[in-house]
């Protein structure tokens, strides 16, 4: 399984996405990147699905939504 870590600088606020094959790789990326003043997670194949699921619920959502406030 993959992991990803996902981190923004607390400064420049630019989003940033790390793959590593391991889970102790990415927490070891992870535990650096808080040293640095980062925020950063580590996301399995798991957690991407789930955010995949909630993005496409709310985009499906925003469009009937849109299209019942435009088809009145």
């Amino acid at each position: 399984m993959n992991y990803w870590v996902v981190h923004k600088e607390q400064v420049s606020l630019d989003l940033q996405i790390d793959e590593f094959k391991t889970k102790l790789e990415a927490n070891k990326k992870q535990h650096y990147l808080r040293q640095q003043y980062h925020d950063a997670i580590v996301l399995d194949q798991n957690d991407i699905n789930e955010l995949y699921l909630q993005f496409r619920h709310s985009c499906t959502r925003t469009q009937q939504e849109f299209y019942k406030k435009n088809n009145k």
